[in-house]
């Protein structure tokens, strides 16, 4: 009976200690997540807003690392999506583009709310940052949609609220306004009043809210706000306001000192803006000097980010296709018989296309985009934003007609969008007269841009450019 009593009291022991065991473990592996998650979440914002990016690229690196190490996929998600936020903010959008894929890769394998809302968010950022609009504010809907599915709906949907309200403004101006108040609503900060203060200053007549949302905007400024690129963008807008006040002396100490803070804080897409607002403010003291040097260093830095956004727009196109590419099968099928009821015999030219290498991306769906097929009174948008030459002109084209800019991009991505515009000029038909009184340019000018489009894209100088691009 004793020996009996012995093993049983042996036994006991073991499944005590492997018990003790795996609890130490589990709770050990809990502390590490734990300080993993706060590295990613509340470091990393702290680094983010005071625009230490080395800092910030080392932290992020190593707790992927030992992300990876402890299995954490959701960390080392989170950590890719902070490193693209970081690169988009420096305006090296190719490499942020890189890492956001390989976010995606691991969100798409965890189904894990807050993580495809932080994704999305950032794709619909630097897509929209690139240009592309309508891709942008798909991501976007995307965002806002797993964003209200969290526990906690603070600053992260907030920002998305105001994202959207960014996106759609040209668009909807009264949508926009909406989403703002929703944004402001969810998330009443400093920064938040400041963008809604200046959307009553430029987009609407009723100055006493720009005034109210604007110096509002100062007094929720915290102190650990004070040096990070927040207090650098509420500077910015609330210089716009003064300037609209005409108090241009004021409005300039402010420009100076949001640039000084967005130079620190390393936001580099928001110096163009700053730079050419500030040129407008020496204009308006007389100072031509000065006017001239700051409107100089705005166009260089567009010129600049231009470029970077042009590299990224061939990847996000790329990945949208791959995206599609995966959709359920039977999504494919009913698209394809529709396709057929409408058009009939073309099927056969989607069979055809579909056995390439990108099936999707030669799809029938391409040759929607012919201008036969375009609907008219899109057309006539085109071409009416084209001859006012509208800013919002290449946005609005690569809505309509996404695929002509895609695969002009895959001849060569280092297109800029000023070639791109010209492109779609001559999709549309215009003769280069046209393009030369429309761009405001000279004629001579046009036919030396067509050469370099030549050179760029390898089209023979016998083919004519319209019969080339339309045949894209």
């Amino acid at each position: 009976m004793n020996c009996i009593h012995e093993i049983r009291l042996q036994k006991h022991k073991i499944l005590l200690l492997l018990f003790t065991t795996i609890f130490f473990v589990s709770c050990h592996k809990k502390a590490d997540i734990n300080e993993l998650d706060n590295a990613l979440l509340q470091k990393n914002e702290r680094l983010r807003l005071e625009g230490k990016d080395t800092e910030l690229i080392a932290l992020n690196n190593e707790v992927i690392e030992h992300a990876k190490q402890s299995g954490y996929q959701k960390g080392e998600a989170l950590g890719y999506i902070n490193l693209a936020n970081m690169y988009a903010t420096m305006g090296k959008y190719k490499i942020s583009q890189k890492y956001l894929k390989s976010a995606s890769g691991i969100a798409n394998r965890l189904n894990d709310n807050f993580l495809y809302a932080k994704l999305y968010h950032e794709y619909g950022q630097l897509n929209y940052v690139t240009g592309l609009d309508n891709t942008a504010l798909s991501y976007n809907a995307k965002a806002i949609y797993y964003g209200k599915q969290l526990e906690k709906k603070d600053w992260l949907l907030g920002n998305m609220y105001m994202q959207r309200a960014d996106f759609i403004f040209s668009i909807n101006k009264d949508s926009a306004l909406i989403y703002l108040h929703k944004g402001f609503s969810t998330d009443p900060s400093a920064l938040n009043s400041s963008i809604l203060g200046n959307y009553y200053l430029s987009k609407s007549p009723n100055i006493d809210s720009a005034n109210f949302y604007t110096t509002k905007a100062l007094t929720l400024l915290k102190r650990s706000e004070y040096g990070t690129a927040r207090q650098g963008i509420i500077y910015y807008l609330y210089a716009d306001f003064l300037f609209e006040r005409k108090d241009y002396e004021k409005a300039l100490e402010y420009y100076k000192k949001s640039t000084e803070i967005l130079i620190k804080t390393k936001r580099i897409n928001k110096l163009p803006g700053i730079y050419q607002q500030t040129a407008l403010t020496y204009q308006k003291l007389n100072n031509k000097e000065k006017e001239k040097e700051y409107s100089a260093k705005a166009e260089q830095l567009s010129k600049t980010l231009e470029n970077s956004g042009t590299e990224a727009i061939d990847l996000s196109l790329t990945e949208l296709i791959d995206q599609k590419e995966k959709q359920n099968i039977n999504t494919i099928f009913i698209f394809a018989s529709a396709i057929a009821l409408i058009l009939g015999t073309s099927l056969l030219l989607y069979m055809r296309k579909s056995k390439q290498n990108n099936p999707r991306l030669k799809s029938y769906t391409e040759e929607l985009f012919t201008k036969d097929q375009i609907s008219k009174e899109n057309f006539t948008e085109l071409l009416e934003l084209a001859k006012n030459n509208d800013l919002t002109f290449i946005k609005r084209f690569e809505e309509i007609n996404p695929f002509l800019f895609q695969n002009i991009l895959k001849i060569n991505p280092q297109l800029t969008k000023s070639e791109l515009s010209l492109c779609a000029m001559i999709w549309l038909g215009f003769s280069s007269k046209n393009i030369a009184d429309y761009t405001f340019i000279q004629h001579r000018s046009v036919q030396t841009k067509k050469g370099r489009l030549r050179k760029k894209l390898n089209i023979p100088s016998e083919t004519d450019l319209y019969s080339f691009f339309t045949s894209l």
